[in-house]
């Protein structure tokens, strides 16, 4: 994962941040419907990394349409506290399970409806305070007249303080692993430039302390929910001085096929070594192609152009190993040179 690549989470994470400031600032009147995802919803459900994927992750939910049991009060607080949980993903699918034409309010009550019916004291209040303190805070952020001159990060720290004015120590829980994701990709950015003259396997070693200080108690949670492909890239962009300095192909290889062992397996390691092998036996027929391309022009000139498409196509077919090849060459130089 390079720069450019944190920047893209970075924003992708405004969107959904956004997404969910629309939400709650919609009237009280607007019904909640499961054929209809609010913005927050839709961008939940899709791949940001490092908030991780919805898929699969509503079945940790509390849901009242599921037929196991319900979550006792101390689980359910051990889960949020170390992340394995987000609360306010929670909320959003168990209302995503109420009728379409329920206002918010009424969904609520349906939820609170079941936590009284499964829980016994004392987890019954305690769950119950849990979710009525977040119904509160969503009220109180309606209401709410936020700056409109700040930038994101100045305006995201008042957002932290009036959740605390609301909801004083539960907003670690219910939102302590959200503010340690947009710390950690506002510090990842301050790290990677200050850090860019470290040897690489120092650099790699202290990019994950400052990872694992910053997530806290919600690194393994969320970093079990990241991709191993992101871990690689992520990787590779820290240690790409010492890489791009390596000349010997041969070194750059055992060097790609030490870390790609480190994340995919040995296994893996040696397919992906094989296809870029593959890639660069046919990047030299290609240019070998370029290179007998220009002498046959050169020296036919005086062809009709069938005649040279006709004795060109046969080149391609010989150099690049099958017609299909040949073809799938000739499809992408002619969208290159209509890109041009």
């Amino acid at each position: 994962m390079d720069f450019k690549k944190i920047l893209l989470v970075v924003i992708l994470f405004l969107i959904l941040f956004a997404g969910l400031l629309f939400y709650l600032k919609q009237s009280d009147s607007d019904s909640v419907s499961k054929n209809s995802l609010s913005p927050e919803e839709q961008m939940a459900s899709d791949r940001i990394s490092p908030l991780g994927n919805g898929e699969g992750f509503w079945d940790e939910a509390i849901s009242p349409f599921r037929e196991d049991r319900a979550k006792p009060y101390l689980e359910l607080l051990d889960d949020l506290k170390s992340g394995k949980i987000n609360f306010v993903w929670e909320v959003w699918a168990l209302r995503r399970k109420c009728k379409p034409d329920f206002t918010p309010d009424q969904c609520n009550a349906t939820i609170l409806a079941y936590i009284d019916a499964e829980y016994d004291s004392p987890d019954k209040e305690k769950v119950r305070d849990l979710f009525v303190s977040y119904f509160r805070y969503e009220e109180e952020y309606r209401k709410w007249e936020q700056p409109t001159d700040l930038p994101f990060l100045e305006l995201y720290e008042k957002i932290k303080s009036k959740r605390r004015e609301v909801l004083s120590d539960k907003a670690d829980l219910i939102f302590g692993m959200e503010e340690s994701q947009v710390s950690f990709l506002e510090g990842s950015n301050h790290f990677i430039k200050q850090s860019a003259n470290l040897p690489a396997d120092l650099r790699v070693k202290q990019y994950e302390e400052f990872k694992k200080k910053t997530y806290g108690n919600y690194y393994d949670s969320l970093v079990s929910r990241e991709d191993k492909f992101d871990h690689y890239q992520m990787e590779m962009s820290l240690r790409d001085k010492e890489f791009s300095s390596i000349s010997d192909p041969k070194e750059k290889e055992k060097y790609l096929f030490k870390i790609e062992s480190k994340y995919f397996g040995k296994e893996k390691a040696e397919n992906l070594a094989n296809e870029r092998k593959k890639e660069a036996k046919f990047s030299e027929s290609i240019s070998s192609y370029e290179s007998k391309e220009r002498e046959f022009l050169k020296e036919n000139a005086n062809l009709s152009q069938a005649e040279k498409d006709k004795k060109l196509k046969e080149l391609r077919i010989q150099m690049l190993g099958s017609e299909e090849e040949a073809d799938a060459y000739l499809r992408r130089k002619n969208i290159e040179e209509a890109g041009k």
